[in-house]
Parts: C-alpha cells; sequence; structure tokens
C-alpha cells in the first residue's frame, strides 16, 4: 500500500483561496483573490478558448499583445502561435473573452441551420453537424477576439470561401476584433479553400504578422486593384497590378503599339533570273 500523496497548500492563503486586507467599520473582513486563484482561473481560460493551450511552449515576449483590439492577420506554424497566444493570454487575465475556432468548425456550424431545414447535405462535414453551434453566429458572435484558424478544413465545400466571408464580415459589422491564422506552408491565396477576392481584400486591410522568422512573404492575392490604389498593412504591401507572390504568377507587360509603323529602310529586289 502506498502512502496518499501529500497535497500542496498555497503558502499564502493556506487553501481558502483568498487574503485577509483590512476590516470595514462594521468588523466585516476585506479580501481579496490568492495568486493561486487567480493562476488557476486563467490556465482555465485558455484551455477552454482552445484545448491545450496552458501547455505551449513559453516566451519572452509577443507583438501580438499590442494588438487584441484590432484585426490582424497572422502567419505562423502552429507550435509558433499557441506559445504566442499562450503569452497574450496570460498577460490579459484571467476574464478575457476570446475563442480559436477552425475554418472547419465555421462551416460544421453553418451546416447546423442547412440540415435543420431538413435539405440533404453533400458534404464529408456533414456528419458531425454541430448541435451546440445552430448557426454561424453563435460560433463567430460572442468572443470579444474571435481567431480563426485556417487549414484545418480539407474535404472541399462549395459554400467554404463564403462561409469564412460572412464570418468577417459579421464581426466587421458587429465592430469586434477578428484575427486570422495561416500556415507559412498553407498560405491564404487562391488555391486555398477559404480564398475569395472579397475575403483578400478585407485582410490586405488588417496588420500582417509573420511570426515565424523563416516565413516567407504574405500569399495573399487580390486581384483587381489598380496602381494608384495600393493598400499598405503593417508590413504587408499590396498592389494587384504587379504584386509578386509565391503563387509562382507574374506579371506580363504588354509591348504598346507605335502610333505608327515603321517603315522598312531596306528594299528588296526580285530576281527574275
Amino acid at each position: 500500500m502506498t502512502p496518499d500523496k501529500e497535497i500542496k497548500v498555497c503558502p499564502r492563503c493556506y487553501g481558502r483561496g483568498a487574503i485577509d486586507l483590512e476590516e470595514t467599520h462594521h468588523g466585516v473582513p476585506m479580501t481579496r483573490p490568492c495568486e493561486c486563484v487567480l493562476a488557476r482561473d486563467i490556465i482555465r481560460n485558455l484551455n477552454r478558448a482552445w484545448r491545450g493551450l496552458s501547455d505551449a511552449p513559453r516566451i519572452g515576449s509577443s507583438p501580438l499583445i499590442e494588438h487584441t483590439n484590432q484585426c490582424a492577420y497572422i502567419t505562423a506554424s502552429t507550435d509558433t502561435f499557441r506559445a504566442h497566444l499562450r503569452h497574450v493570454g496570460i498577460k490579459q487575465g484571467r476574464n478575457w473573452s476570446f475563442c480559436v475556432a477552425s475554418d472547419s468548425e465555421l462551416i460544421t456550424a453553418w451546416l447546423g441551420a442547412v440540415g435543420l431545414s431538413g435539405k440533404e447535405i453533400l458534404d464529408p462535414d456533414a456528419a458531425s453537424v454541430s448541435m451546440e453551434k445552430l448557426t454561424l453566429v453563435d460560433l463567430v458572435d460572442p468572443p470579444d477576439l474571435l481567431i480563426i484558424r485556417l487549414g484545418v478544413k480539407s474535404a472541399r465545400n462549395v459554400a467554404m470561401s463564403e462561409v469564412f466571408l460572412e464570418a468577417i464580415a459579421h464581426r466587421e459589422h458587429t465592430r469586434k476584433p477578428t484575427w486570422v491564422v495561416d500556415q507559412p506552408d498553407h498560405k491564404f491565396n487562391p488555391s486555398h479553400l477559404c480564398y475569395s477576392e472579397v475575403a483578400a481584400e478585407i485582410l490586405s486591410q488588417w496588420g500582417h504578422f509573420p511570426l515565424d522568422s523563416d516565413s516567407p512573404e504574405t500569399g495573399i492575392v487580390s486581384v483587381g486593384f489598380s496602381e494608384d490604389n495600393q493598400i499598405e498593412a503593417g508590413a504587408m504591401t499590396l498592389s494587384g497590378a504587379g504584386h509578386s507572390s509565391n503563387t509562382g504568377a507574374r506579371r506580363v507587360e504588354r509591348p504598346v503599339p507605335s502610333e505608327k509603323p515603321r517603315k522598312r529602310n531596306k528594299s528588296f529586289k526580285r530576281d527574275d533570273s
């Protein structure tokens, strides 16, 4: 028989969860939460927003800490982004309202309303239609900061780009910040399931944060912009004409025809021999 493990007791509050400050003139004690309770609540809040987030690697600082009230487009690997989000979540405290939702969860929530209407759903995600979030608004509206993580959805759905656009448009309508996260090896470009020209235009107006040191430039390609309408967003500058990206596309200049055709200087003589 092994002895019971010793239960560690907080040396500050001795397990009460509160520390006495002073007494009022009526003799009622005034207390404040102990640091052990605050730490426990912060960990719970991190894991509520994204399971296992409290176990992410520790880092000393993050540029995202100053943009919790602003929309942002972030490019980072999963481990890198989790480390940055853990740092921000701890600094924001136990009452920070934020949520991490994948593009797969967006389409699942959207399919919930379609499934309830009795329509047939031809999508592999139909088997996991959400009964917790009956509409897309139920998922994207509540948190103060919504973080949409792209690249989880793999099965094609013709409505995926429209659902993603509706999510960020609804957040913009309610004046709430949104972070959109893609990966260096799976950029938000025309080959992405969530891509649309309108969504690319919206994201181009946000600050771009490539968190990995070896992360390449943004892969957003926005079609239809003129050279006079360049959009600068943080470290990213987009121009629809002549903007190079990692999609392999390049700009081709058309030759400008001259006003008058050129005359040949050399004359040709017919040889009848």
